[in-house]
């Protein structure tokens, strides 16, 4: 190799970390509103820097390792940012800390492509740092090293709260900005760890007079249904968008059915992600943002406290209880919640020998169609080996969720609806996976119909697809409008439930489906069928704002015994 070649390749790594290096102090400082959070910032690339240049001696390492960290950081909050709609706080460690949570990048070819750009970048700064291996610092530099990084680690905690940490925003109130750069965000929200939010409280004695007038509900049959509970994922009624000129498809799912029971509108508390929010809802019947800042890991967090839930009060009513998951059972601690709400067994496809032929992880195998054949065999096959004992199954599907492609051609007229070319070819593609999912449901019901003993079965999207882009209008003229799906109950049996409410709020979801079964119900039910009753399904949408603040306070109070400590110590878990 001739001089200038090798000359030319010893300079351009040191290029690369030069601009590297620039370009991540420069967002460190991002959204710094004054000294005093421009220094906590500024800790993003500070503090892995001095760290590693205290303990190693080596600035090369020190300077590449902190280059790499602090654009690692900074990128995962904009995705964070992009895909759930906020920036990266220091709970979402727990999120990220399981490993299984990170094949969700397998999912998404532009976080694919991220990360091939990242490790690109990592292997130019590693090779900076071992072209330098060489360099050291002296003993005095690296302890003056060690008493910068102590100096910023004492300033940062001693300014914990010189920001506030808004715990119904995500956010923190930091000035004018009203962002906070990533380490601010960082350390202004250890705050969320400090104290328990405090939960809803106050008079329940407005609710109980209320409750105490609504009419007992009809007397349930003989014989119990076998009960299937079926969440879709990302998924809205095409036809509830405003795309005028279009031709959608007709979607067995959405349409009516001699076997509906009640359908309607679904208030639920999460957009395009979070589906764990919705999954909360409908398995304890209360609703996320009652727990504050603690509010995104309630699933995992608070779940399984609870002493009562719609799991357990199948099973005090006799049923046998079975999830079927669409991924890996480790997947946000998904199968450890569910066996801490009570579930029997969790299972995925592949503890389906049928589908062993399949190549892929679980949420490679768990197309819509397979899981509505799963959930056949398992209600078939508990039929003819308890006959005596009904079966409450949940299943969840995943392959509705984004991406979606704007490579595909667009299709049912929707580039003639007023929406722009790329979010047709992506409509186009979410309406081919409603047509697959809506035939694995269609599976399942031909096997709900078709047994010896009576069968009810829900469905409900747990929120609304995310195009990477805006989605088109609603026609529902309602508030928050993005927080709107719908949910459709259907039954074998005469329904002795007059109620279809047509908008219901995802935490009442829960009693509408065991009181359609005839459930026994315990105090905590009963409320949620009072309050559903009262306010015609709604919740946070209900007029009569002083009836929820009182029916909450009843949820909470501690004569209910909700928890199994108290609701502040539940909270702070």
């Amino acid at each position: 190799m001739s001089p200038v070649l090798s000359r030319l390749g010893a300079l351009a790594p040191a290029a690369v970390q030069a601009v590297a290096a620039v370009y991540a102090v420069w967002v460190s400082l991002q959204f710094s509103d004054d000294p005093l959070c421009a220094l906590v910032n500024a800790g993003l690339f500070l503090l892995p820097f001095l760290l590693l240049a205290a303990l190693t001696g080596r600035p090369a390492v020190a300077l590449a390792t902190a280059t790499a960290l602090a654009l690692l950081l900074w990128a995962v909050g904009e995705m964070k940012l992009r895909y759930f709609g906020n920036r990266l706080a220091l709970i979402d460690f727990y999120f990220l800390s399981e490993g299984a949570n990170w094949s969700i990048v397998q999912r998404y070819p532009r976080l694919q492509w991220m990360l091939a750009g990242y490790v690109a970048l990592v292997a130019v700064l590693a090779l900076y740092a071992w072209q330098r291996r060489d360099q050291r610092w002296s003993r005095k530099a690296r302890l003056a090293a060690a008493m910068v990084l102590a100096g910023w680690c004492a300033m940062a905690w001693g300014s914990r709260h010189h920001h506030l940490w808004e715990v119904f925003r995500d956010d923190a109130d930091c000035g004018l900005t009203k962002t906070c750069g990533v380490m601010s965000r960082l350390v202004y929200s250890y705050s969320v760890f400090e104290f328990a939010e405090p939960l809803p409280s106050g008079d329940p004695t407005p609710f109980e007079a209320a409750a105490a007038g609504v009419t007992p509900l009809p007397p349930p049959s003989d014989v119990r249904p076998d009960v299937v509970v079926w969440l879709h994922e990302s998924t809205l009624d095409p036809a509830l968008y405003r795309l005028d000129g279009a031709r959608l498809p007709p979607l067995g799912m959405f349409r009516h059915n001699p076997h509906d029971r009640a359908a309607g509108l679904l208030r639920v508390h999460t957009f395009g992600g979070k589906t764990w929010l919705s999954e909360f809802s409908l398995l304890t019947a209360l609703v996320p943002a009652d727990f504050g800042g603690r509010r995104t890991t309630v699933f995992n967090s608070v779940a399984p406290q609870m002493q009562r839930n719609l799991v357990e009060r199948f099973e005090a009513n006799g049923y046998d209880s079975l999830v079927l998951m669409p991924t890996m059972k480790s997947f946000y601690g998904a199968a450890r919640t569910y066996e801490g709400l009570g579930f029997n067994r969790v299972l995925t496809l592949r503890d389906f020998p049928e589908y062993d032929h399949v190549k892929g992880d679980e949420w490679d195998i768990a197309d819509s169609d397979r899981l509505g054949e799963a959930a056949a065999k398992l209600l078939r096959e508990h039929r003819r080996e308890h006959p005596d004992r009904p079966l409450f199954l949940y299943l969840l599907s995943i392959k509705e969720h984004a991406p979606y492609s704007g490579r595909t051609k667009p299709l049912y007229r929707l580039e003639r609806s007023g929406i722009k070319k790329s979010l047709a070819a992506k409509l186009t593609d979410y309406v081919g996976k409603l047509k697959v999912l809506d035939g694995g449901l269609h599976t399942l019901e031909r096997e709900l119909t078709a047994g010896p003993r009576p069968a009810l079965w829900a469905y409900f999207g747990d929120h609304q697809a995310y195009f990477e882009e805006d989605s088109p209008p609603l026609r529902a003229n309602l508030p928050s409008p993005e927080l709107l799906t719908q949910y459709r109950l259907r039954s074998t049996m005469a329904p002795t439930l007059q109620e279809s409410p047509p908008l219901l709020d995802i935490a009442l979801l829960p009693s509408l489906i065991a009181d359609s079964a005839g459930l026994e119900p315990d105090e905590f039910f009963r409320a949620q069928s009072a309050m559903r009753r009262l306010c015609n399904g709604r919740l946070g949408d209900c007029p009569d704002k002083g009836l929820v603040d009182s029916y909450k306070a009843y949820l909470f109070s501690p004569q209910l015994g909700l928890f199994e400590d108290l609701p502040e110590q539940a909270a702070a878990q």
